[in-house]
């Protein structure tokens, strides 16, 4: 009945939008209150703003050391994107394209990591780390965000290699190219939305990671910008709420950013994920 459909159109864009602002208003709210006085916050906190102050933004980067986390959270995550987009293109062309009869027991072995929880491998990294002279440096941030990445960014990859034609390859092959050249001229341009798929999720995570930095770091020249945050708050849980919330909103507009310049690459590398995979 066209008058049923009609409601159930109107039901679901209902239902779309209380969730899309369940989601929204934290992030609004938190912006709009980096902009308010202590005072403001306190007596009127679900107000907009009675002016539009940037004194907690100044005060943040003239107080705190937010730009040296910014820093050391930027170097570790695209360290990390750049190992983790190699070695998982590579890894998932060679086990869909290359034959070997293990290839299958490989994958498996690979898609078993992604059930580790991360939290039963600090003390014997730590361990591993503290031996080896690794703790509060870049690597001890760098390797365990790739290896625990590894096993979902090789998924993706070879549930979109497994849909790139052998007829492809086999040209290339006959017109004189190489394994390396198959991979980085033929294969590597076809996976653009795999590849930005994967880097953005990893980004996401990497971007926001505590645990690992809590952990392996207390040195103050190589926290990253989720453990540097604890700073804002001070001597009994005293906190500037106004710097407090300008610090979060100056770390999340990186994420925001990646968000809307890369959606639509995500959406198709998802969606071909989803049709071919």
């Amino acid at each position: 009945m066209p008058g049923n459909k009609k409601l159930s159109s109107s039901l679901l864009y209902i239902l779309v939008i209380a969730i899309l602002l369940i989601q929204i208003y934290p992030v609004v709210w938190l912006m709009l209150s980096s902009f308010k006085s202590s005072i403001e916050l306190t007596t009127q906190p679900f107000a907009m703003p009675s002016s539009w102050s940037f004194d907690n933004y100044a005060s943040v980067f003239r107080e705190s050391s937010l730009l040296l986390y910014i820093k050391n959270t930027a170097i570790v995550t695209f360290a990390c994107l750049a190992l983790i987009i190699f070695l998982s293109a590579t890894a998932g062309f060679a086990l869909v394209k290359m034959i070997n009869r293990l290839n299958s027991k490989l994958l498996l072995f690979f898609t078993i990591g992604i059930m580790i929880p991360i939290q039963v491998t600090l003390i014997p990294l730590f361990i591993m780390y503290k031996d080896y002279g690794l703790l509060n440096s870049y690597p001890a941030l760098i390797l365990p965000q790739v290896g625990f990445a590894l096993p979902l960014s090789i998924l993706i990859f070879t549930s979109f290699y497994r849909y790139v034609p052998d007829e492809l390859l086999e040209a290339a092959v006959i017109d004189g190219c190489n394994i390396y050249q198959v991979f980085f001229r033929i294969v590597s341009p076809l996976t653009i939305n795999t590849t930005i798929t994967v880097a953005s999720i990893n980004f996401i995570f990497i971007w926001n990671d505590f645990v690992f930095s809590n952990t392996f770091t207390n040195d103050k020249a190589y926290k990253t910008i989720a453990v540097g945050l604890q700073e804002f708050i001070g001597a009994f849980g005293a906190t500037d709420w106004g710097q407090t919330f300008a610090a979060i909103s100056i770390s999340i507009i990186p994420i925001i950013i990646t968000y809307l310049f890369l959606n639509k690459y995500v959406m198709a590398g998802v969606s071909d994920g989803a049709v071919k995979g």
